[in-house]
């Protein structure tokens, strides 16, 4: 044993002997010139961040070792120092480390003694023509800088008292900075890749009395596997010494980085309010599971920390990141319009992709502040699960409602991240004892929800819109030209229907399909929204370039109310929401009239499906005592090439005074053929002193819930509304019955004769007819009345009601017969009887014609009883009796 040792011994002393000139070179290599210290102190001293400067230190013939790296981290127990030695075998064989350990010497003049961390506690040897680096720790207690620091390298000496012999020393230059510089890159190592990193920026966000600090990190993945969390700790470092923890901002939450792909990544941690946030540092540690300590990995000076601005100005984008994609945001467009003491805003906000891959926005709560200090909710749907592709551009609408007495014009739009969803940050941090013995500390973990943008308002009334001039109008949809063709005010019973028809024209280069949209109209203060109904004139929605459809917005509104203002809004609506397609604002006076066509002339039916003309075919007055009914038929042509349903059409009589008069409707509810006829008949008393003269036929479509009505349909309203000019007339009589017309019908009566037996009471009488019916037009429920009229030689009169159809025949050579009775009959010798014909309807009366026929009498035969005779009435006869 003591051979060996002795052998042991004699190795050691050769091996210094060899290296001693190199001994001393590693010893004195650090010890600057004495002109250079006298520079130092007149000058600013550079910092450097590397120990590339340090020269290498021989340990024998064939193995080197240099300082590589040294850095801190603050623990409660004491800070970290961690140092890597690189160690150089430049021999044909491996080197054993077992005889050379190193040992610290802090400026405070404590020794200890680096052991390796657990990764490198295990290399022992060193190959031949190899260099491998280790890892060693040591706690240096509450020491937190390492300018002067000494790295001590020893071999094993046993003629000395401690068996211990300095082979050279390390001494860190006053120079050197633990942090990489500002702007600087670093090269390190994370999960075993290369990675190029630089701490790119500071920001700080002061909301809700709170401060936090959101630090960037820029990383170049240098190797060939992505690179993912490798679960590092971050930490952002005061001047002050104050340590807080750093957490990945949830917009950098997708860690992975591409080989060869450069990644900036956002970390975020709360401040006091009262921190120095000049000088900072960042710094990356990891855990060593065996020794239970966090170790330094990389440390960098960080830039100037800038505070950051929320404000948008009007008109300007702002970039926000989200997962390394860059989305561009702005207000694109602002109006505003007064409504029951509120002001009723829309705002366009414009989204775009501008990076290169898909990213799905956060779900953003948004709201409007005043500069009172007041805050009111914009709810919207738009951000549920909204995802942009590259360069796609979205155009989202909002409202809110802001009372008219704050300011308008100083209101701003807050984005604000949602509470526990993909942009709120979960934050913690540590606090340590800074340098001059005070404490600074940050809140326990919690959300950091954080403004994205306020964007300024513009402050711009609503334009006036004027009727029949385009306006541009842009929505999520496309850009289109939107048109006020008309605005009338037109009766609905004892109400008034306002009605707005716009003409919307697709400007976009690409096909529109348009939402299902519903209409509403506001008139000044008031909202008709409980009466609005939109009416689309085709069945497609579906929009090419240049194209147009026409809807028309329409509600009722009180008889008696008065209103300057009117503004049409289409709104799309989804469960419960609704959001804007487009609104139309005007102080352009409605129209309470419609241009007349000219008699006989004929307009056009143009809804899809339902084409067809339409003009007066006559217009009859029957005059009463004190009112008079007015009857006009209406023919409807079809221009349709399939059969199909018709429009149901609602009229009205309009007096050249401007009275109105609701006319009842007769239609078929039987579906028309192509090229077919129809005939629709409206009827409406009037007061017998109103003038017919100039009167008008106002004819429009019935809807009910934005839809035309059909057969058995009750209407709630009406659009495309034309006027027909009538030509009523009171038709005289004819002067006899040879021909007379109840339209379809005409009735020929070619003969007629009254039979009485003299002595007796009763009156035959017989007619013969031909009735013809005119088929023409399709027709509803005919409710005219045939009243034929017996006037006896005496002047009384009979009445019988005649069925057209039943009680009379359609066909020729038909025969009725009746009897009528009067006691004064008995002592008539012969005379003369008048049939008259009328048209009753609705309770009016018209005379169509009458005759004057002779009666024969015949004597009685002779007979032992004479009990009085009454004439048999033919076929289908009845009997009248006198009045």
């Amino acid at each position: 044993m003591l051979k060996r040792r002795k052998a042991f011994v004699l190795l050691l002393l050769s091996t210094f002997a060899a290296s001693q000139l190199a001994g001393i070179a590693g010893t004195t290599a650090f010890a600057a010139p004495a002109s250079t210290a006298t520079a130092k102190t007149a000058a600013t001293v550079t910092e450097v961040s590397t120990l590339t400067g340090l020269s290498a230190i021989k340990l024998g013939t064939t193995l080197s070792v240099k300082l590589s790296h040294v850095g801190i981290q603050s623990q409660t127990g004491g800070n970290i120092l961690t140092y890597t030695l690189t160690y150089t075998n430049n021999a044909g064989s491996s080197v054993n480390l077992v005889n050379y350990f190193s040992k610290i010497v802090t400026t405070g003049g404590s020794i200890i003694k680096g052991i390796p961390v657990t990764a490198d506690s295990t290399t022992k040897k060193i190959a031949a023509k190899q260099s491998t680096s280790i890892t060693y720790y040591a706690n240096i207690g509450t020491a937190a800088s390492v300018k002067g620091l000494k790295v001590n390298m020893y071999g094993w000496n046993f003629s000395s008292d401690n068996y211990e012999q300095r082979i050279g020393t390390f001494t860190v230059p006053s120079n050197y900075s633990l942090s990489a510089l500002k702007g600087e890159i670093r090269k390190v190592e994370l999960s075993s890749i290369p990675v190029n990193t630089k701490a790119e920026s500071v920001q700080i966000y002061k909301y809700n009395g709170k401060v936090y600090a959101k630090v960037g990190l820029s990383l170049t993945n240098l190797g060939t596997k992505v690179l993912t969390d490798p679960g590092y700790s971050l930490y952002l470092k005061s001047s002050g010494g104050s340590t807080f923890t750093l957490t990945l901002d949830d917009s950098s939450s997708e860690y992975k980085i591409q080989p060869q792909e450069k990644k900036t990544l956002y970390y975020m941690t709360e401040i006091p309010s009262y921190m120095n946030v000049t000088k900072m540092t960042l710094q990356i540690a990891k855990l060593d599971e065996g020794l239970k300590l966090y170790l330094p990995v990389s440390s960098y000076s960080l830039p100037a920390a800038g505070t950051a601005d929320f404000t948008v100005a009007a008109g300007y984008t702002k970039k926000i990141s989200i997962d390394s994609n860059i989305v561009d945001m702005k207000l694109a467009d602002a109006s505003v319009h007064a409504d029951n003491g509120n002001a009723v805003w829309s705002y366009q906000l414009t989204l775009k992709n501008a990076g290169t891959k898909a990213v799905t926005l956060p779900a953003y709560e948004l709201a409007v502040k005043s500069a009172e200090g007041y805050t009111f909710p914009v709810t919207t749907t738009a951000f549920s699960s909204l995802t942009l592709k590259p360069l796609e551009e979205k155009l989202i609408e909002l409202t809110a409602s802001v009372p008219l007495e704050l300011g308008q014009d100083t209101l701003e739009l807050q984005m604000v991240a949602p509470a526990g969803s993909s942009t709120s940050t979960t934050t913690s941090s540590t606090s340590s004892t800074s340098s001059n013995g005070s404490s600074e500390s940050s809140s326990s973990s919690s959300k950091v929800i954080l403004p994205v943008a306020y964007f300024k308002i513009p402050y711009s009334l609503a334009g006036n819109t004027h009727i029949s001039t385009e306006n541009s109008i842009t929505n999520s949809y496309g850009t289109f030209g939107v048109t006020l063709n008309s605005l009338q005010r037109l009766p609905w019973g004892s109400e008034d229907i306002v009605q707005a028809k716009v003409s919307i024209s697709n400007h976009s280069s690409k096909t529109i399909t348009l939402p299902a949209l519903t209409g509403v109209l506001k008139v000044d203060q008031t909202d008709l929204s409980s009466s609005s109904q939109l009416y689309m004139e085709s069945t497609s929605t579906v929009l090419a370039p240049g194209a147009s459809m026409q809807v028309s917005v329409l509600a009722r509104v009180p008889y008696t109310l008065d209103f300057s203002q009117a503004q049409i809004i289409l709104q799309e609506t989804s469960g419960t929401s609704t959001t804007q397609f487009l609104s139309l604002g005007t102080t352009d006076g409605l129209s309470s009239g419609i241009t007349p066509l000219a008699a006989g002339e004929s307009f056009k039916i143009t809804s899809t499906g339902k084409k067809a003309s339409v003009k007066e075919r006559s217009t009859l007055v029957y005059s009463g005592t004190s009112n008079n009914l007015i009857y006009s038929e209406v023919e409807m042509n079809s221009e349709e090439t399939r059969q199909t349903d018709l429009s149901r059409l609602y009229g009205q009589f309009k007096t050249a005074d401007g009275q109105y008069f609701e006319a009842t409707a007769v239609q078929s509810e039987s579906s028309t053929s192509p090229a077919g006829k129809t005939l629709v008949t409206f009827w409406a008393n009037i007061p017998a002193a109103v003038d017919t003269n100039g009167l008008q036929l106002y004819v429009s479509q019935g809807i009910a819930d934005g839809k035309l009505t059909s057969a058995g349909t009750a209407a709630t309203a009406y659009v495309n509304t034309s006027a027909l000019t009538l030509a009523p007339v009171v038709p005289a009589p004819a002067s006899n019955l040879t021909s007379v017309s109840l339209y379809p019908y005409t009735l020929a009566i070619s003969n007629s004769t009254g039979t009485i037996t003299s002595g007796t009471t009763s009156l035959a009488l017989a007619f013969n007819y031909n009735l013809s019916r005119d088929t023409t037009y399709q027709m509803g429920a005919f409710d005219h009345k045939l009243i034929l009229h017996i006037t006896d030689p005496y002047g009384q009169y009979f009445e019988k009601t005649l069925s057209l159809g039943t009680d009379l025949a359609v066909g020729t050579y038909g025969s009725y017969t009746t009897t009528i009775t009067n006691s004064l009959f008995k002592n008539l010798s012969g005379g003369t009887y008048k049939l008259t014909l009328y048209d009753e309807f609705q309770g009016q009366r018209r005379e169509l014609g009458g005759q004057v026929y002779s009666i024969d009498v015949v004597t009685k035969a002779a007979s032992t009883t004479d009990t009085g005779t009454t004439a048999a009435a033919g076929n289908g006869s009845t009997e009248a009796s006198g009045s």
